[in-house]
């Protein structure tokens, strides 16, 4: 029902009066019946995880020094297990690299620790990892992370030595020496030097220049006194260990190989 009020001798009001109604009574909403609460018990049950974990030669800091990587060099670290009762499998590597590489191919093989006097003991049984120049990453303050998994690895139970060697960039090219060309004289006179590697293809009597910062440059960080990394200069030459040296003209430090390895507990 609609009910409009109008004043006497003044017009329409200012307020114009609203009346509803329903012409009946009001019905009240009833609630619906409450249902009733079940309780499921469910079983106890037990969760096993594994969570993968990594070891590495990474200090806390990068050092600006790089460690040029050229064929007839090989560069071992030592990454020791991080639990000698667990078993572990080899998952993944990560290798830290200064730039991106365009000549050379990185070598990388997986050995146990020697006995005696020998530095490196029986290769892990897998064929070793070759990875040529890759042209896909960043140019700069980049890494490389290899997929072991594949391979099966199983990591021995005091650890394992990474081997990481150059190899030329293709695989019928022999290489054949290094050299260093002068560049220009210094005023204090001192001459600037380029070091070159010198290589040459199949029957090819050409001799190929290619400068030794195209090649892999390794990143480093300090490791203190103790450092987990050797190096060979030539195939005919014994595996020295990095030793203490000057740390930014304050300190005396030996410099590690960054390597990073993740393993999946067994």
């Amino acid at each position: 029902m609609l009910f409009l009020a109008k004043s006497a001798g003044r017009g329409w009001p200012a307020g114009v009066g609203l009346l509803l109604g329903t012409g009946g009574a009001a019905t009240a909403q009833t609630p619906p019946p409450a249902t009733p609460v079940r309780h499921v018990v469910l079983a106890d049950v037990t969760v096993r995880g594994q969570r993968p974990q990594a070891v590495g030669t990474y200090h806390g800091e990068y050092i600006r020094g790089v460690r040029p990587l050229t064929p007839g060099q090989r560069c071992v670290v030592w990454l020791a297990s991080p639990d000698t009762s667990q078993r572990f499998d080899l998952r993944a590597l990560t290798v830290p690299l200064h730039q991106r590489y365009t000549a050379g191919r990185l070598h990388i093989s997986f050995y146990a620790r020697g006995t005696g006097l020998e530095l490196l003991g029986a290769p892990l049984s897998a064929p070793p990892v070759v990875v040529a120049p890759p042209d896909s990453i960043a140019k700069r303050r980049t890494q490389m992370r290899l997929d072991l998994r594949p391979a099966a690895l199983q990591l021995p139970a005091a650890g394992v030595y990474v081997v990481l060697e150059c190899l030329p960039t293709f695989p019928d090219e022999t290489y054949l020496r290094r050299v260093a060309v002068p560049r220009r004289a210094k005023k204090d006179g001192s001459t600037i030097v380029k070091p070159y590697i010198l290589t040459r293809r199949g029957t090819d009597t050409t001799t190929i220049w290619t400068s030794v910062d195209d090649f892999p440059k390794l990143r480093q960080s300090p490791a203190g006194y103790t450092a987990s990394t050797w190096m060979r200069w030539g195939p005919t030459l014994p595996y020295r260990r990095e030793s203490a040296q000057s740390f930014r003209g304050k300190a005396v430090q030996a410099f590690d190989t960054v390597l990073l390895l993740e393993l999946q507990p067994r």
